[in-house]
């Protein structure tokens, strides 16, 4: 299972800049997306490894089923022999594994997800998130709200892997089902591991607001144009919130922030 883990003091989105991107700030909001509309196909709908398939649990499997089997004398004619679980039983039991974890991707369809990153300066995240450095990137101080909402587990740190995560059988059972979205939604591909992704969760997609002392902080690309910047200062004028600029390192491939000023 995925397992909680307590998030940084500061976290962050890069953005393009546009005129959803600057209402969204105007509105001190956040926007979650569908999983449908990602980038990567197999985000939030990836498969799982069935792994732990023991005697035991393939017993326990078998009761919960039977439970909930309209024909027992049926369920039991198919799958017991000589009082013991045949082997139709042990193919099924797998069979109806991926099922059920199918069932609960669709549970979850219509959520919304927005992303951030434990980094402000990594070169590739300003290039495919900002329009080649274009843009700009949020920083949010992860003691508001919505990242606090630590009872509903909103907040999740993305892990990365080479392989589908594996499911014991086990977990499968009745008190273990509302646990595996947490393993469907908060896994990807170590190719995307650079982004040090966090995530936050809502019940649907589209706006969240945010309150004004959460985001702290706003820098601009290095190659962002003068009137955009000015458009961003003037929305978050009297605000708490900093100003950094972005410029090119002069020995390193880095990028470096400097504060050009304080809003308020």
């Amino acid at each position: 299972m995925i397992m909680k883990e307590v998030a940084p003091s500061k976290l962050y989105k890069y953005q393009s800049c546009n005129v959803q991107t600057i209402s969204n700030l105007r509105k001190r909001c956040l926007w979650f997306s569908k999983p449908e509309d990602f980038n990567d196909p197999f985000d939030c709908d990836i498969n799982f490894e069935i792994i732990d398939v023991t005697q035991e649990n393939l017993n326990l499997l078998f009761v919960h089923m039977r439970e909930s089997a309209q024909d027992k004398v049926g369920f039991d004619k198919k799958y017991l022999g000589d009082g013991k679980i045949n082997a139709v039983w042990v193919e099924d039991a797998v069979k109806f594994s991926l099922m059920a974890t199918t069932n609960v991707k669709k549970l979850w369809a219509n959520i919304g997800v927005t992303c951030l990153a434990e980094k402000n300066d990594d070169i590739l995240m300003w290039s495919h998130y900002t329009y080649g450095h274009q843009g700009f990137c949020l920083e949010f101080d992860t003691s508001y709200s919505p990242f606090t909402e630590r009872s509903k587990d909103t907040l999740i740190k993305v892990h990365y892997s080479d392989s589908y995560p594996p499911l014991r059988l086990s977990d499968l059972l009745h008190d273990k089902l509302p646990h595996l979205p947490k393993n469907l939604l908060a896994t990807k591909s170590s190719h995307w591991s650079y982004e040090a992704e966090w995530r936050v969760f809502s019940t649907t997609s589209g706006e969240y607001s945010y309150d004004q002392a959460a985001l702290t902080g706003i820098y601009f690309g290095c190659k962002m144009k003068e009137n955009d910047k000015e458009t961003i200062a003037s929305v978050i004028a009297g605000s708490p919130t900093r100003l950094y600029q972005m410029h090119r390192s002069n020995d390193k491939f880095k990028v470096l922030p400097d504060e050009i000023y304080n809003a308020r």
